[in-house]
């Protein structure tokens, strides 16, 4: 089974992290949200707590198969300033392991060197802030080992991207259709 870590520093979008851990644990993708704060009990942008499962010192990037942020302020800020997020998000794209930053968090690939390598997207606004190889205007860009996305709205597209990324298109697929994400976009055609 595949392994995910999420992590969370206060102040993050709670659309961001708990779409993305529903999706995955959806598809049978085992998230560990992470709290890098130094307890478990976090707070999200819009002051709603949630429990994370684990310390970020209590966990072994080895175990893992993927490294998530999500967005939101000041916790996207919090998360770039960290040690650990960005020697986990360097040694995960080092090695070739999935690492994936919406919103602003794509901060902390900026941090972690790993920006100006790659292809990207992020909250409308912080393109001067993320110096991308190259920036994109779409909702979720892939490239190579790295997925990023815009905001709160693509949250569950950049969730589906994790999916396929890691469980393949059949996986995504599946929860795709299941969570109506068809229905929803015939609508607004």
């Amino acid at each position: 089974m595949k392994k995910a870590i999420l992590f969370l520093a206060n102040g993050y979008e709670e659309i961001e992290a708990l779409a993305v851990v529903d999706f995955l644990r959806r598809a049978d993708i085992t998230v560990d949200m992470v709290s890098v704060i130094g307890t478990l009990d976090t707070v999200s942008a819009h002051g709603v707590h949630i429990k994370a499962d684990k310390l970020v010192e209590e966990v072994n990037p080895a175990d893992y198969d993927a490294v998530i942020t999500p967005g939101g302020l000041p916790g996207a800020n919090l998360l770039a300033e960290n040690e650990h997020v960005v020697s986990y998000l360097q040694s995960f794209y080092n090695e070739e392991k999935l690492v994936a930053s919406i919103c602003a968090s794509p901060l902390a690939l900026e941090a972690a060197g790993l920006a100006a390598k790659i292809k990207g997207t992020c909250y409308p606004g912080f393109e001067s802030q993320i110096n991308f190889k190259e920036f994109s205007e779409e909702i979720v860009v892939k490239d190579g080992n790295v997925i990023t996305s815009r905001g709160p709205a693509t949250a569950p597209y950049f969730a589906l991207a994790i999916i396929e990324a890691l469980s393949g298109k059949e996986k995504a697929d599946q929860i795709r259709n299941g969570t109506l994400i068809p229905l929803v976009e015939g609508a607004v055609k």
